[in-house]
């Protein structure tokens, strides 16, 4: 059997010690530090994400505009032509990759009573013209009578530098980044192209 005394001593021990251990304040700095780093890290690295997508997207949307504004200052255009436009994106796309891009133009002729029709239309192997004579829709501001257009569409896949484990099977790994232009001929009424 334990003694009042022993027990007095034992407590007085145990809330000595607690006290103590409550007071230790050795350690806290990289306690705060486990805790504080991995969040910093992750804004860091979301933050070099973020920048990356954002000038990756600026290059595609400027490679589209600059590809659309070439083809639309002259008054034909042919397949090849069309065909250097991929070279023109990727050389505006540089330092990033554009290996996969997607191009697609197409001059569109609305009629007398604003239905807008495919007069021809050109794709690169990953993205596939539209068939001629087909309707396609424009923005509604567009529709005016016995109007002519070309439309350029781009799109480019921008792969992340980085994965983060923790995001399990809903992990985004890539964005499709692109953009449509409308664009009016510049000389004439029309762009025909010879061979599409």
């Amino acid at each position: 059997m334990i003694s009042m005394k022993t027990l007095e001593r034992l407590m007085t021990s145990c809330k000595r010690r607690m006290h103590r251990l409550l007071g230790d304040r050795s350690g806290l700095g990289a306690v705060e530090f486990a805790l504080l780093a991995p969040v910093l890290i992750m804004l860091y690295m979301g933050a070099v994400e973020i920048t990356v997508a954002l000038s990756v997207d600026t290059r595609v949307s400027r490679a589209g505009n600059i590809t659309l504004d070439l083809i639309t200052q002259g008054a034909t255009t042919s397949k090849a032509d069309l065909d250097m436009m991929e070279d023109v994106a990727a050389s505006v796309m540089a330092p990033y990759t554009a290996d996969h891009i997607e191009l697609r133009y197409t001059g569109i002729r609305v009629d007398s009573s604003g239905k807008p029709k495919v007069a021809w239309s050109w794709g690169n192997e990953v993205k596939k013209p539209y068939a001629t004579g087909s309707t396609v829709d424009i923005p509604d501001g567009l529709k005016m009578a016995n109007s002519f257009y070309v439309r350029g569409e781009i799109f480019n896949p921008h792969t992340f530098i980085s994965t983060y484990p923790f995001m399990g099977s809903n992990q985004v790994g890539a964005l499709k980044l692109g953009e449509t232009y409308y664009m009016r001929p510049r000389l004439g009424a029309e762009i025909n192209c010879t061979d599409c």
